[in-house]
């Protein structure tokens, strides 16, 4: 067996070592080296162009950099704005149905009460406690002018109002008055009522203590009854509308005999809705024009 040189064994080792010190050397040292890329570049750049013509005939910059086509840009473009405005129209769509199911849910609820329903988006900025609606004394809003949500969800009341814009306190507001409410003990029997005061907390709830019932002293109160609106402080066409949903019932320290409630409204936050309901009364003059052109119309039909 022949033995190696001692240059031909040891050479790998030394270029190893010696490339591995370079790499510790300060640049203006190893300048010297760049001839030698040079020299690799003149032998490597006459090669490198035929292989990129042969690879992008196998594969075209199109499928392989999908940047590489502006006409392939311009339809993702297109591709994406479509799809935004499908998305956008659903949506909207989808928020028309539910303002038509509102306004029908209240006429089916309330036929014979003359109010007249008109629906304004609330503008996204809040002052304090007020909810800024895009609607005011031009289209008759008044201060107190009553406010609802999801047909029946009492949202508050008009508390300022100017030409193009007004402000809304909802019931929930901590600055907002306190209101009487009536606990629906049973769904079946309508005379089934306990009397409550609430009082807004601030947090999104009002608490209240309710009285005895009317008739039956052994009716109780209990977690997911209806509470509803009955205060004379209020016009008549908002009786009943739906404050909320006892959330649960605390300890009455003070008074043992009284129960003692937490009512949530049915909206998690009144403060972040997207669109009210006012409810404006007909005036009587446009309740006998309407029910003269009925009769006319009736007339007309049979001479």
């Amino acid at each position: 067996m022949q033995h190696q040189p001692v240059i031909v064994r040891w050479s790998m080792p030394i270029a190893v070592m010696v490339l591995f010190a370079l790499s510790f050397s300060p640049i203006r040292w190893i300048q010297w080296t760049n001839w030698f890329a040079a020299q690799t570049q003149v032998v490597i750049s006459p090669i490198a162009h035929p292989i990129t013509i042969a690879i992008d005939m196998v594969i075209p910059p199109a499928i392989s950099d999908p940047e590489a086509s502006t006409r392939e840009r311009a339809i993702n473009d297109e591709l994406n704005r479509v799809r935004t405005e499908l998305l956008q129209t659903r949506n909207e769509n989808k928020r028309l149905s539910a303002l038509v199911n509102d306004l029908s849910r209240v006429d089916t609820i309330a036929p014979k009460l003359n109010v007249r329903q008109v629906q304004r988006p609330r503008v996204s900025s809040l002052v304090g406690d007020l909810l800024l609606i895009r609607s005011g004394y031009i289209e008759g809003l008044t201060q107190g002018t009553v406010v609802v949500v999801d047909a029946v969800q009492l949202l508050g009341r008009v508390s300022r109002v100017d030409g193009k814009t007004s402000a809304v306190l909802p019931i929930t507001a901590k600055s907002a008055p306190r209101i009487q409410a009536t606990v629906m003990l049973d769904d079946s029997d309508f005379k089934k009522q306990a009397i409550c005061l609430l009082t807004p907390l601030g947090d999104g709830t009002l608490r209240g203590e309710v009285g005895r019932a009317e008739i039956d002293e052994s009716w109780s109160v209990q977690v997911g009854q209806e509470v509803r609106l009955l205060d004379s402080q209020w016009p008549r066409h908002a009786q009943m509308l739906l404050i909320g949903t006892v959330l649960r019932i605390e300890r009455n320290d003070d008074q043992p005999l009284r129960q003692r409630i937490i009512v949530a409204p049915t909206i998690k936050d009144l403060r972040r809705v997207t669109d009210v309901i006012f409810r404006l009364p007909v005036l009587e003059d446009q309740t006998n024009d309407q029910t003269n052109d009925q009769t006319n119309d009736q007339r007309g039909a049979n001479p």
